[in-house]
């Protein structure tokens, strides 16, 4: 008998639930989004979240599709109207949270998620600029999350050919892949405290299911994960990013 996959539901902010199963259709997706938030710790990185903490994350969100970065401590204690000791400490609560990620010295902000300061490889298209993506899932959902259409460039790690893919439907909706049989690998592994630096270097595109099964025979263990078409990684992603914004 199968095991059921571990179903994460908690409110985030007064009337708002993470994830967002509603858009989930597929039971593959069901259980990678299940695998992820078990190994991501999910529940504890959002429980007790305080509302200035929260106020914060958002911000750094707005203001990376509004600038193409993430704003300064500074620029935060601008927008926000408080102290930069304040703005720092509820800095280094997300950091803890791995909901924002800090440079080593914790004077910067170099990613909140779906979102990273660092090259990485999966570029996303939106709002009139291009940000990186910590992974493929983030970089799918993130349109979603600023309800706007995007386009996605990245590329099969096994043979290195770019992918591409544009939604539509507001980010709602897969509008084209290339190349057409490119698939999407959700990757578990242990975060070891940073997503951004474990569990996002195997969420990745692959051109096809032969790239994807070449590059799995060819490690020892056989990496674990989920191989998703473009719409279950659609999918997973609305649901994962569509509320950190609603």
């Amino acid at each position: 008998m199968k095991t059921p996959a571990y179903r994460l539901e908690i409110e985030i902010a007064p009337g708002i639930m993470f994830p967002n199963w509603s858009v989930v259709t597929s039971a593959k997706t069901v259980d990678a989004l299940g695998a992820f938030f078990e190994a991501f710790g999910a529940e504890a990185r959002w429980a007790g979240i305080a509302p200035e903490e929260d106020r914060v994350r958002r911000l750094i969100l707005a203001q990376y599709v509004a600038t193409g970065h993430a704003p300064t401590p500074a620029g935060l204690s601008e927008l926000t109207g408080l102290s930069r000791d304040a703005v720092g400490r509820l800095l280094k609560n997300l950091n803890v949270r791995d909901l924002v990620v800090l440079g080593e010295r914790g004077e910067t902000i170099t990613g909140a998620y779906p979102f990273s300061e660092n090259d990485t490889g999966h570029l996303v298209h939106l709002g009139g600029g291009a940000l990186n993506a910590m992974c493929v899932i983030d970089a799918l959902g993130a349109g979603a999350m600023y309800g706007e259409d995007s386009v996605v460039d990245s590329s099969c790690l096994n043979c290195a050919r770019l992918v591409r893919v544009a939604t539509g439907d507001g980010g709602g909706a897969i509008e084209a892949v290339s190349p057409e049989n490119a698939v999407v690998w959700s990757g578990i592994q242990n975060t070891g405290g940073c997503s951004a630096d474990t569990m996002c270097k195997v969420m990745t595109f692959f051109c096809s299911d032969d790239c994807l099964n070449s590059w799995r025979a060819g490690r020892e263990p056989a990496p674990k994960g989920f191989r998703l078409s473009m719409d279950e990684g659609l999918q997973m992603g609305k649901a994962i990013f569509m509320p950190l914004l609603a």
